[in-house]
């Protein structure tokens, strides 16, 4: 093997011996095992979390979904319509025939009083059908007014309860989102940082060679190698989440 400066037997003690130190450590180098794993590690366990959550959560957000649709549907209203009903509607009617109740005793004691209480043809019995009549009038007007304010409240109420279900339900998504490109991101980071730490350390011994045969002889005798960086190649910062969703 031809030396980087002539005959071998004439070159000065010291430069035998850089040479012979040099050729041990190319030797070295080439010989030494590559760790391919630490320089292109798998997933950190940040980034196996984000997995994790990413597949557990999957349609965790559609029980909004599934409410906000029905309260956007024909039969959205009655669950706001059904307590309406017995908490306005039924408390009404009884007010109203507690006040009836008292109309009719008031009207009973006048007619007592005044002599006109018996016999339907009598004016107590004329009096009695037409406060019947009012009262009917009161209470149908009363109670179709009530069904009618109640009806157009809870058709809003129902409309507000599917936006607020599906505004939820999306948040829930997003949030969920957010946590896991934050995860992933990090974890990212951090096998970035292990694999340029391995990089390193398989760069920096050829860089020490190949600095010594340059000092020594004014050439390198081998060519020092680039190593790749595996985090160049576009996957560095980019969440998992965001990827998966912008496919949805």
């Amino acid at each position: 093997m031809a030396t980087p400066a002539g005959d071998y037997t004439n070159m000065p003690k010291f430069l035998q011996e850089a040479y012979q130190k040099t050729i041990g450590q190319a030797s070295n180098l080439a010989s030494r095992p590559v760790n391919v794993g630490a320089m292109s590690p798998g997933f950190d366990p940040y980034q196996s979390g984000a997995a994790g959550i990413l597949t557990q959560g999957l349609g965790s957000y559609m029980p909004y979904i599934e409410k906000a649709a029905q309260y956007a549907g024909p039969q959205g209203a009655s669950a706001f319509m059904n307590p309406y009903t017995q908490n306005v509607v039924q408390n009404t009617m009884t007010d109203l025939n507690k006040q009836f109740g008292l109309q009719q005793a008031q009207a009973d004691q006048r007619a007592i009083q005044s002599g006109s209480f018996a016999g339907s043809g009598t004016r107590g019995a004329v009096f009695d059908a037409a406060l019947k009549g009012e009262q009917a009038n009161t209470m149908r007007n009363t109670i179709g007014d009530l069904y009618n304010q109640g009806f157009q409240q809870s058709q809003q109420a129902a409309q507000n309860a599917s936006g607020l279900m599906a505004g939820l339900g999306s948040q829930m998504q997003q949030q969920r989102l957010g946590d896991v490109n934050a995860l992933f991101n990090l974890g990212q980071t951090r096998r970035g940082y292990d694999a340029e730490r391995a990089r390193l350390s398989y760069q920096l011994p050829m860089n020490q060679a190949a600095f010594l045969q340059q000092a020594t002889f004014g050439m390198p005798m081998f060519q020092q190698p680039n190593m790749p960086n595996v985090f160049q190649g576009g996957i560095g910062g980019i969440g998992i989440g965001r990827s998966l969703g912008q496919m949805g």
